[in-house]
């Protein structure tokens, strides 16, 4: 199975701006270093920091605050410590990936939020795989090599649509991986409620063969 790393979900401000994005958190010697900043950010300096994928709804960690982290700390543990006091918490979703979601105060509601989750970390999951399948599959793209956001719409039947990428330093690769993603099927619809568009920010890694690894 191919993978990416992956930060999956939907922007309630739109695209990334590659440019303007944090600079990547420091881990030298197991040591995480990601200062209190909006959760958003610092979910994307966790994933920048050790390559996992971390998928979430914007809607749901808008105006969040993360905690900040500052020692020798395993992925899980850091993890764990970042979404202190935010009110999400991190649920396995695949491989490698973790979704996040709100920690629900009473059983009944956290067996709601418990089938929701499920239901979001089922689509996010098959939306990784189809598209890592599809990026990967075409070396000249040289997907790991550089950092890419994709922005796309999911219709009702579960196709992407209006695909729009940005790919720092690289952007006479953009409409070749916008046309690839174009109404790609997920064969999965949906979640309710899901917040669209939903971005995907594939984080730079050591080359492609890392990124794409079979």
């Amino acid at each position: 199975m191919m993978l990416l790393a992956w930060i999956l979900g939907p922007f309630c401000c739109g695209f990334v701006n590659l440019a303007a994005a944090a600079p990547a958190a420091g881990r030298d010697a197991g040591a995480f270093v990601i200062d209190s900043q909006p959760l958003h950010d610092a979910l994307q300096a966790y994933s920048r920091a050790t390559g996992r994928s971390v998928l979430y709804d914007a809607g749901q960690v808008a105006h969040l605050r993360s905690t900040a982290i500052d020692g020798s700390l395993d992925p899980d543990a850091a993890l764990a410590a970042l979404l202190q006091g935010t009110g999400m918490q991190a649920r396995f979703a695949s491989t490698g990936a973790f979704v996040i979601v709100p920690v629900e105060p009473t059983a009944p509601t956290a067996t709601q939020g418990e089938a929701a989750a499920a239901l979001h970390a089922a689509f996010y999951g098959r939306v990784q795989r189809v598209a890592t399948s599809i990026l990967c599959a075409d070396a000249g793209l040289a997907i790991g090599r550089y950092r890419l956001a994709i922005s796309a719409y999911v219709s009702r039947s579960g196709e992407l649509q209006r695909v729009k990428a940005a790919a720092q330093g690289h952007a006479e690769l953009e409409p070749r991986i916008e046309a690839s993603l174009e109404g790609a099927r997920l064969d999965i619809e949906p979640p309710p409620a899901l917040v669209q568009p939903i971005v995907l920010l594939v984080t730079q890694q050591a080359g492609r063969l890392k990124a794409c690894a079979s």
